[in-house]
């Protein structure tokens, strides 16, 4: 049987080369949510919030059961859609998802582009963007747990449509991007990249006057709408026009000099880190060139505050800045982070040396002179990042990490700690009104949260989509313990979840101090402590003071305890929860 599934417009399903019906909105939001992840196990619980934007009914489980089992009928392959604990998962083969076929192409011409091969680029991009029949699942009612994932698309094809301008400035195709960048900045009018390739290309047509116009119109709306003025790139370019600047002459086959590629995922939203953001800036741009290393415990933003520092130092990176998200690779050693490095920098998978030493010329050839700024992103080890930072002399990098990497040479490194209490009450307002939200209930938020921006993300989330909920009633369900973690669920977001990358790799320590460390944490858990010292767990092990001390330090290193103070170790309160929730099952 041929089947062909479509997100990138209204939700279609193709059976045979012919249009099959979906049912009902809520059919079609469950399908939704079983294709933005095709080949894994979607729990019922997620399911049921994609599906109930508001309160779901009381029988909403078996609700999607039903639905699951029309879906079954709908797809007429039954073997597609199966139950698998703690859900249900959708079978999707390679050339069946439009989602999919677009990700791939798209990877191919940012590859080519950034290889500086713009006339594969132009194909590859341009059979990207035909998939799209419109704004993603845009007959599905936008849930809490949907709307993210599907904004997430719709970012991705704004990237795709900024590098196929790219692309035809670097072709010289001035007069063609004109016509589709008019056409592409009236509908995303708020894309700087997009706004600067246009005046770029109006330029290089001779239209110098039109170029200085469309500027005013990118500085008029962003003004209006953000209240903020063009960044330096675009007020850069600006300048550059104005002075007829001769770099900013036709050059075909020249990268556009009004964007600094930046092959990183958006960041979310940063509050309260000021201070901080300056620091890893600075740090950054210092001499002599030193790796920066980010480290604090899970949900603490590490990823949103490296992301922000290296868009902000970016117009100093020639070479561009490129990211590599180490919990995103199946086996995350050197090599991986290497090759996953390489395959950004435009190398295909057949291009990329087999051997770790011939990798890594690969990557000092590619990067000589350059001047780029590479950020590792969760890196849990210093032996999978060690050979690339000795080894590249002509990149700056900046790694986030959950435990300090203190055996890395010549590192500058950089903790992170919770967010201070007008910042937490600072981001809850943003995310769902400072109308709803007063301090004293803010902070009681807070608190519950251990004041980490993972955790009052997810709950400022909650409470924007559960409008009937207030802030008070809110607080007095998170002050329930049993249902905590629960509640700071949120789509794909989940403190548990973040606590758990944690647990694992504590229970693959091994060794005496790691075998002392996680009976430690199953003795803390069944008794729900959160401080204790060497004595206390001593006790607790039936070991003497020096093997607890061993196994105190690995639960330290791997941010499942904090040091407070000399023999004084605590776990947060939302890490004491998911120990006493997992103890009596080990």
């Amino acid at each position: 049987m041929n089947l062909r599934f479509g997100l990138l417009g209204p939700v279609e399903l193709h059976r045979n080369g012919r249009p099959v019906p979906l049912g009902t909105p809520k059919q079609r939001a469950l399908l939704t949510a079983l294709l933005l992840e095709p080949n894994r196990v979607v729990s019922i619980d997620r399911l049921v919030t994609a599906v109930w934007d508001a309160e779901p009914p009381r029988f909403a489980v078996a609700n999607v059961r039903t639905y699951v089992n029309r879906l079954r009928g709908t797809i007429g392959d039954g073997d597609r859609l199966t139950a698998r604990q703690p859900g249900y998962v959708l079978a999707v083969r390679d050339g069946e998802l439009d989602v999919t076929e677009f990700a791939d192409a798209l990877r191919q011409g940012r590859r080519s582009l950034s290889a500086g091969r713009p006339d594969a680029a132009l194909r590859q991009l341009s059979t990207a963007l035909t998939r799209w029949r419109g704004a993603p699942a845009e007959d599905v009612p936008r849930s809490a747990a949907l709307g993210p994932r599907l904004d997430a698309l719709t970012e991705q094809r704004c990237l795709a449509l900024e590098a196929l301008a790219e692309a035809r400035l670097m072709l010289g195709e001035h007069a063609d991007a004109v016509a589709e960048l008019r056409e592409t900045v009236a509908a995303h009018p708020t894309r700087e990249r997009l706004w600067g390739a246009l005046m770029l290309a109006l330029y290089r047509t001779g239209d110098a006057a039109a170029a200085l116009a469309a500027y005013g119109q990118a500085r008029a709306f962003l003004a209006e709408e953000l209240g903020v003025e063009p960044g330096p790139e675009l007020a850069g370019l600006h300048r550059g026009i104005l002075n007829r600047d001769p770099a900013l002459r036709a050059d075909p086959q020249a990268p556009a000099p009004a964007a600094v590629t930046a092959v990183i995922p958006a960041p979310g939203r940063l509050v309260g880190r000021e201070r901080e953001l300056k620091e890893v800036v600075a740090a950054i741009g210092a001499g002599p060139p030193r790796p920066v290393a980010v480290h604090g415990p899970a949900g603490v933003g590490k990823s949103a505050l490296a992301r922000h520092a290296v868009r902000t130092a970016a117009p100093g990176f020639p070479g561009g800045v490129h990211h590599v998200d180490l919990r995103a690779l199946p086996r995350p050693g050197p090599y991986e982070t290497l090759a996953r490095l390489l395959g950004r920098l435009g190398l295909a998978d057949d291009e990329i040396a087999a051997d770790l030493d011939d990798a890594l010329h690969q990557l000092r050839t590619a990067t000589a002179a350059r001047h780029a700024l590479i950020l590792l992103d969760n890196v849990t080890g210093e032996e999978q990042v060690r050979p690339l930072l000795s080894g590249c002399p002509d990149c700056r990098f900046v790694v986030t990490s959950r435990r300090m990497l203190a055996a890395l040479d010549d590192v500058e490194h950089l903790p992170l700690a919770p967010l201070a209490d007008d910042a937490a009450y600072d981001l809850l307002t943003r995310l769902c009104g400072r109308d709803r939200v007063d301090r004293a209930q803010a902070g009681r938020v807070a608190r519950l949260c251990d004041n980490l921006p993972l955790a009052l993300e997810i709950a400022g989330k909650r409470l924007a989509a559960r409008r009937e909920w207030t802030p008070e009633a809110f607080a007095d369900m998170l002050a329930g313990e049993e249902h905590r973690l629960d509640l700071l669920t949120c789509g794909d977001l989940s403190v548990r979840a973040a606590i758990d990358l944690d647990y694992q790799a504590l229970r693959r320590s091994g060794g005496t101090a790691g075998d002392g460390a996680l009976a430690l944490f199953h003795r803390l858990g069944e008794r729900g402590l959160a401080d204790c010292g060497p004595a206390a767990a001593a006790g607790l092990l039936g070991s003497d003071r020096r093997t607890a001390s061993a196994a105190l330090g690995r639960l330290a290193d791997l941010r499942l305890m904090e040091p407070l103070a000399p023999g004084h170790y605590r776990m947060n309160g939302l890490t004491r929860l998911y120990a006493r929730e997992i103890a009596p099952t080990t």
